[in-house]
């Protein structure tokens, strides 16, 4: 367990804690204010899924932490058949970690593909050795390398990284992985049935209304 400026990151693989220290720095996700600032996008939230989807679930994470890459490999895929392909549910992803990191899958947006270089990165983050293989494997998922290294090496998204910390301090977060759907928070890698329940939850409210 990693305590980083106040919030603690779990990043052990399974049950086992590394020792893996990131440091949090970040971007912006209002798109009025990367106008302000003169920064270059053109998106204010990365989305998984229809902007149209009536219930939203927002997940911190961090590719550094072990319970977050364990969510992915196994309850991650079941959400996204059942709710997000389904146009039920869209999924907001706000990374915490080291800033290269969120740095580079907001690089990956600028090419169209946000979604599969995250879920390579949680799957292969083990094998990086050093912020260089990260680079490589956006080739892995078709990306263009070059852009995406130039992409990354520069300081264009590092406000919308730092944003992303801000908001988890903001709401009290403690930890990675934790899910905010609707009002409900949910921490940890919990079983696919709780997020289930939160998700029809808020399905019901919103056939309710």
């Amino acid at each position: 367990m990693v305590a980083i400026a106040g919030i603690v990151w779990y990043a052990g693989q399974n049950e086992e804690v590394s020792e893996q220290m990131a440091s949090l720095v970040g971007v912006k996700t209002q798109n009025e204010e990367q106008e302000k600032e003169g920064t270059s996008s053109d998106f204010q939230d990365l989305v998984m899924g229809s902007s149209e989807a009536p219930v939203t679930m927002i997940e911190y994470s961090s590719h550094f932490c072990g319970h977050c890459v364990n969510f992915h490999k196994s309850t991650f895929p079941l959400i996204v058949d059942k709710y997000v392909k389904t146009g039920k549910l869209k999924i907001i992803p706000r990374i915490l970690g080291a800033q290269e990191m969120g740095k580079a899958v907001l690089c990956a947006e600028e090419q169209g593909n946000f979604s599969d270089f995250n879920e390579y990165l949680f799957e292969h983050i083990s094998e990086a050795q050093s912020f260089d293989d990260v680079k490589k494997m956006a080739g892995q998922v078709g990306l263009n390398e070059q852009a995406f290294s130039e992409c990354v090496d520069s300081e264009k998204y590092a406000e919308w990284v730092q944003s992303w910390y801000t908001q988890a301090q903001e709401i009290g977060i403690t930890g990675t992985p934790t899910f905010l759907i609707g009002d409900q928070q949910i921490v940890g890698n919990q079983p696919y049935s709780v997020f289930e329940l939160a998700i029809e939850a808020e399905l019901a409210k919103v056939e309710t209304d």
